[in-house]
């Protein structure tokens, strides 16, 4: 369930309802089984699992139907395998089953403005939240050493004649 939960946050209210029609369900009957923990028809696990582009997990909603090691691999957990951090935003996009650049502004938690400014077919800026989308560890700047003398940035050379 929680695959399910994390992709509808992903999306707008309208994108969530166009998501649940597409699956043959409502939004409302979704949001009610998350909340209740209700268990989901077989059809429309495979359903929620294709619409999402596979990032809902098949085990994740029906475990007893799909056992781990009969799932077909769930987008959330094989993305960082699947995308080269030198890939376009394109490419990126496709990888991820976002149609706009809109949802992958959600996604990446970055204003729509500056995400729609990157070319389509050049690289992907090197953003942590970029390389965080895509598996790399976060790169911890090297700490500055402490001025141990505080007058240090008051003291002047003094030339002598």
């Amino acid at each position: 369930m929680e695959t399910l939960r994390s992709y509808l946050k992903t999306l707008s209210p309208l994108e969530q309802a166009d998501f649940a029609r597409r699956a043959g369900t409502t939004i409302g009957y979704l949001r009610k089984a998350l909340s209740k923990g209700q268990r989901f028809g077989g059809a429309l696990v495979r359903q929620l699992h294709i619409q999402s582009g596979g990032y809902v997990c098949l085990t994740d909603l029906r475990a007893d139907i799909w056992p781990a090691d009969e799932q077909q691999p769930s987008r959330a957990k094989e993305t960082a395998a699947l995308i080269d951090s030198r890939m376009s935003k394109r490419a990126l996009r496709a990888k991820l089953g976002l149609s706009s650049d809109a949802l992958l502004a959600k996604v990446l938690g970055l204003p729509v403005e500056q995400v729609s400014g990157w070319a389509d077919e050049d690289m992907v800026p090197s953003l942590p939240q970029v390389m965080k989308l895509l598996g790399h560890a976060e790169q911890q700047e090297p700490a500055q050493p402490a001025n141990e003398d505080p007058d240090a940035d008051r003291i002047a050379p003094i030339e002598v004649a």
